[in-house]
């Protein structure tokens, strides 16, 4: 006989890049990356060599943009997965994430940021994501979080992710005795043990 409990375990929460998400991405640096090399050449009439560096300066940036999106329609691999073993964000690192290290969470425009208690512990793995800290100093951390995932690219909506996290994550002593007597407010009819048709 199954253990009752196995079953109750909710599934993992898989994220794999959004076919359709990235091609909106391409398709609108790719625009904008026309725009500026309209704009490097002369199309809308102002012409000189800073116009034509700023304007081609453009058209690289967001068509680096659009091939970096480009090569992630061929890559299926799962990208973020919250399940009972921790949170695996393959653009952080390789290493899994154990659930009770999170303190705190934050959803901000497209982005959710992770804040864990001992963020050396999982120290970020990949350059890009190092430069990024980097680049924005002693803000990094209050922007970004300790780790952070978008889902503006992603084939789940951001909301999925905080509430797979709670689901996944195990409840403390002290927690399960909080949910226990919230329990037993619900059933006597609130706190003191008044029933809200006494009122």
């Amino acid at each position: 006989m199954p253990d009752a409990e196995a079953n109750d375990t909710p599934e993992a929460l898989v994220a794999r890049y959004s076919i359709p998400k990235l091609l909106a991405w391409i398709g609108a640096s790719g625009v904008m990356a026309g725009l500026c090399l309209a704009v490097s050449v002369g199309i809308f009439g102002d012409t000189g060599p800073l116009i034509a560096a700023v304007g081609f300066g453009g058209a690289l940036f967001f068509g680096l943009i659009a091939v970096v999106f480009a090569v992630r329609l061929f890559d299926r691999r799962e990208q973020v997965v919250i399940s009972a073993d921790g949170l695996f964000v393959r653009a952080h690192g390789p290493k899994p994430i154990s659930l009770r290290s999170i303190d705190r969470m934050k959803i901000d425009t497209g982005r959710l940021s992770f804040y864990l208690f001992k963020p050396s512990k999982y120290p970020i793995a990949s350059w890009h994501r190092r430069l990024m800290y980097r680049v924005n100093g002693s803000a990094a951390r209050a922007f970004y979080g300790d780790v952070w995932l978008w889902s503006s690219y992603l084939d789940q909506p951001l909301s999925a992710f905080p509430d797979a996290v709670w689901s996944h994550r195990p409840m403390t002593d002290h927690e399960k005795k909080i949910a226990e007597i919230v329990g037993g407010w619900d059933e006597n009819g609130g706190p003191y043990g008044t029933s809200a048709d006494n009122c």
